[in-house]
């Protein structure tokens, strides 16, 4: 399945928006414990994020344009860009992500969060979020390497 997440986003003749919707299908089927798949881009400033698209399978939803700002949330700022990665169990009070609980994951039901920043040349430009809704989940090493994976192979088409 990295093999078809590769060959799709190598394709400049399908429009981004296209690759990143099958992109999360795709991720979704690698990460099994997943509900939803996001992506987000990282303003200039690196000031915020805005997700470019989001896949909810519990919905069969597609949604984008939620911005997410530093200024509000400094915490999980701070770890995903000094670590590249966030692995959450217990989104809710793991110390980088427990200021989403009464905001994003009430209004989600997200319980578990896998995320790594997306890189242009060494320069974060992004993020892919993989969420559980409804219910924790333990994130496995198959799991977070699977993720890795997906942020590599998105990184070198991602701009």
């Amino acid at each position: 399945m990295l093999t078809d997440l590769t060959i799709l986003m190598s394709k400049p003749d399908i429009d981004m928006n296209v690759r990143l919707s099958k992109a999360c299908r795709i991720a979704l089927d690698i990460i099994a414990q997943a509900n939803r798949i996001s992506f987000w881009r990282l303003s200039e400033e690196q000031e915020a994020i805005e997700c470019i698209i989001c896949y909810d399978s519990t919905t069969g939803r597609f949604s984008s344009g939620q911005r997410l700002n530093k200024s509000d949330f400094p915490d999980y700022f701070s770890a995903i860009m000094s670590n590249s990665t966030i692995c959450a169990n217990d989104a809710h009070s793991h110390p980088s992500t427990q200021c989403f609980s009464d905001t994003y994951f009430a209004e989600h039901d997200i319980h578990s969060l896998l995320d790594y920043i997306l890189f242009e040349d060494l320069t974060p430009t992004g993020v892919v979020c993989c969420e559980s809704v409804g219910r924790q989940v333990e994130w496995s090493d198959e799991d977070i390497s699977n993720m890795r994976k997906i942020a590599n192979v998105v990184s070198m088409f991602f701009h």
